[in-house]
């Protein structure tokens, strides 16, 4: 049997490597003209910087000559992106709310009820009930809670539209004080009563707005008044509120043919409200005109300071300076992002403007960080499942990134969350 060949590879011839030649140093002559071409540089660059500082002092020398305004230099603007939630669990034991709010520490809920008991009821963050409050002395037919908003000392101001008052309570819902007029709380009406000074120990155990009724006790007994407000505290039927970064108190009044936005400045809502006298800054008007307002909701300021009002009946928001100079509106008409019954308003991260459609049953989101407010994108749908809405009224969103929706006519507080 003959044995197979076996072919040995055949080596492959393979060229070495030639070492890399050394540098080869330059001469004087070169070295020299090399450094001179560093000096030319050098010189170009001082020579540019020289002429850049000259035309800068021969500007402000010129403006300190003759003070015109400088020219002015556009910077582009940066805009944001607005992302969007997801929906996380609802609170179901409320009766039609209206209004939505949370402790400055954001550990308690409070929702305003409008049907039912029509009662403030208060939750954990988890959703469990706590407690509830309203006007001591009153019932339901005399009643009416509406929007709120709440201090960074934890006081809850709560429109009533029977008493057409602003209620404030302690943060576990005792009532302390009440803006009655433009220029008058409870606090400040008893001291009048009272020669000049609140008596010690008060506690309002009766108001009841709507009839202008007060029983309260105090260290000099207990004592029942009939309300009899001066005519200078008129017009005030306020509806909607919220409290701006630096404290002011923005509300809207919708006194028959006052239709307006007020500022009361935070200075004077400080401690006792019995000496109140605020500087109310007031702009608008009724009507559907550019600078007017048919049931303007509420107010909320972007970060340049700008107000943005949700103007119900004219179907849009409406946006102001923040000299509270008219500027534009949009989320009027047929295109993508109008609206429909706007309501309750709450500014999220970024300029980002969240919107309470109530007709339409969503959120409407708008991108306001640049020269031009920008649809963005609706939160939610009209539905009766969970993480759909039934005219949501109300809009709160807390420093974790949760929204708080009062979803009215499906009974229930909606839970979101970014």
């Amino acid at each position: 049997m003959a044995t197979p060949e076996i072919n040995e590879p055949t080596p492959v011839e393979t060229e070495a490597e030639t070492p890399a030649a050394p540098p080869v140093p330059l001469t004087p002559e070169e070295k020299e003209e090399q450094d001179e071409k560093k000096r030319r540089l050098l010189l170009l660059l001082l020579l540019l910087l020289l002429v850049c500082l000259c035309c800068v002092c021969g500007l402000l020398g010129r403006y300190l000559i003759k003070k015109e305004p400088l020219p002015n230099i556009i910077i582009p603007t940066q805009v944001s992106v607005c992302t969007r939630p997801a929906y996380k669990f609802s609170i179901n034991n409320v009766d039609g709310p209206v209004s939505v709010a949370l402790s400055p520490d954001g550990n308690r809920i409070y929702a305003a009820e409008t049907g039912g008991s029509r009662l403030v009821k208060v939750f954990d963050r988890d959703g469990n009930f706590v407690t509830s409050f309203a006007p001591p002395g009153t019932d339901k037919a005399n009643r009416e809670p509406k929007y709120m908003a709440i201090d960074k000392q934890g006081r809850i101001f709560l429109v009533d539209r029977t008493s057409q008052a602003i209620d404030i309570y302690d943060p576990n819902g005792n009532l302390i004080d009440a803006i009655i007029g433009q220029q008058m709380t409870l606090t400040k009406y008893i001291a009048q009563q009272s020669g000049g000074s609140v008596p010690g120990g008060l506690i309002i155990t009766h108001y009841e707005g709507i009839n202008k009724n007060l029983t309260y006790t105090s260290d000099l007994g207990l004592k029942t008044i009939h309300l009899t407000i001066p005519e200078e505290n008129y017009p005030f039927s306020p509806l909607g509120l919220r409290f701006d970064a630096d404290g002011n108190l923005i509300y809207t009044d919708t006194t028959t043919d006052a239709h307006s936005v007020r500022v009361i400045p935070a200075a004077a809502l400080e401690g006792d409200l019995s000496a109140f006298a605020p500087v109310i800054a007031t702009f608008g008007s009724e009507g559907p005109g550019n600078e007017q307002f048919q049931f303007p909701q509420t107010v909320v300021k972007d970060g340049r300071g700008n107000f943005y009002i949700s103007d119900g009946n004219n179907a849009r928001v409406s946006v102001w300076t923040p000299e509270r100079a008219y500027k534009t509106f949009f989320g009027f008409g047929q295109t993508q992002g109008a609206l429909n019954l706007p309501r309750g308003m709450w500014m999220a991260r970024g300029d980002c403007l969240v919107v309470a459609d109530a007709v339409g049953s969503t959120l409407r989101v708008y991108n306001v960080s640049g020269d031009e407010p920008q649809f963005a994108f609706d939160i939610g749908e009209f539905g009766l499942e969970e993480g759909k809405f039934n005219y949501p009224i109300d809009v709160y969103i807390d420093g974790t990134g949760r929204l708080y929706i009062a979803d009215r006519d499906n009974n229930r507080i909606q839970v979101w969350s970014y």
